[in-house]
């Protein structure tokens, strides 16, 4: 098993039921319902690198997080359980992500294998940075039912990808191999690179070439390019700007008539389509009394627990157990933002 705790930039908090914590309402934890057939399934905090364009701040070298969370693995499924069924359809994508790296999950194998088991959930997917898989541990997910890998590849030159991961012992050589497992495996492989201006540009055209060597996207599209964007709690790269999405869009349809293969992606690409979503028990700006469940994940929030659903709590100087009045300010999805008042 993997040592997770030299990854942790803080205090690790395991959920279990009785921490009186809900899986629904926090971005960090838990299960994540967007309205969609696609469920977001978040066991983990933890990443084991630094990357200097994160968009949470993730790693052991976070200047804005305090704790770290992993889920316990029978109150995980149960939840899952419970909104796959409240979902009622047959077509389910589990999507296994995280604001760290998923494969710091210590059951990641048993959560696939057991989510396999419902007959309802058609699609289990996972994101990975790929430096914690290896040829045994691809064997064991492709035994359990994995169906896709979104792997994160930041660059294929050595030292940049070094720069890029935020770590001296990035190994791109690894994490190509990895790639390359994958693709021979029954689990599908795409590639997810994040194009960061200024760093990484020339290297997008290659990670490309690269994929499309090694048989990415047997059954799904073999890549997710993503854009850089600046989130407020995110890292930014020095002298790095967010290229415009028109202008992003522009250089993907360049890079399709050169490949011949789609990189502007839809979520109909992935048989993502609407369905009923649940309850979102609070409205904005309401006002009410919760209990202070845990410290949060960044500094100056807690965690409070209201109407079944964990709330995150910024700008909240309180103790686990006390009651404080708070005021919603999003709601969106059922992640529950709000701050405390008087």
């Amino acid at each position: 098993m993997i040592n997770i705790e030299k990854f942790a930039c803080g205090k690790i908090n395991f959920i279990r039921k009785s921490s009186g914590l809900p899986l629904i309402g926090h971005n960090a934890f838990g299960v994540i319902d967007r309205g969609t057939n696609l469920l977001q399934v978040r066991a983990t905090t933890i990443c084991n690198l630094n990357c200097i364009f994160c968009s949470t701040d993730a790693g052991r070298f976070s200047r804005t997080r305090v704790n770290e969370f992993i889920v316990e693995l029978e109150y995980l499924l149960d939840y899952v359980y419970k909104v796959v069924k409240f979902k009622q359809i047959n077509d389910i994508e589990v999507h296994l992500d995280s604001l760290g790296e998923t494969m710091t999950y210590p059951w990641i194998t048993e959560l696939i294998g057991r989510l396999r088991e419902n007959e309802n959930i058609k699609t289990i997917s996972m994101q990975s940075n790929g430096t914690l898989l290896n040829g045994k541990k691809i064997k064991e997910l492709e035994m359990v039912g994995l169906d896709r890998i979104n792997l994160s590849i930041l660059a294929l030159d050595a030292k940049l990808a070094k720069i890029l991961a935020g770590i001296a012992n990035y190994d791109i050589e690894k994490v190509k191999d990895v790639a390359k497992r994958i693709a021979e495996s029954k689990i599908d492989l795409l590639i997810a690179p994040v194009l960061v201006p200024g760093y990484n540009e020339g290297e997008i055209p290659k990670i490309i070439e690269f994929g499309i060597e090694i048989g990415a996207g047997k059954k799904f599209l073999p890549f997710g390019i993503q854009n850089f964007m600046r989130y407020k709690l995110g890292r930014k790269p020095k002298g790095c700007r967010t290229i415009r999405m028109y202008d992003f869009r522009k250089r993907m349809e360049e890079y399709e008539k050169k490949y011949n293969i789609k990189l502007i992606l839809s979520p109909k690409d992935f048989g993502i389509h609407k369905a009923k979503m649940l309850p979102i028990p609070f409205k904005k700006n309401e006002k009410l009394n919760v209990r202070i469940a845990s410290d949060g994940r960044i500094m100056g929030e807690m965690i409070g627990v209201a109407r079944e659903r964990s709330i995150s709590i910024m700008r909240c100087n309180a103790n686990v157990g006390d009651i404080v009045k708070i005021k919603i300010l999003k709601t969106k999805h059922n992640l529950i933002v709000a701050e405390r008042v008087k």
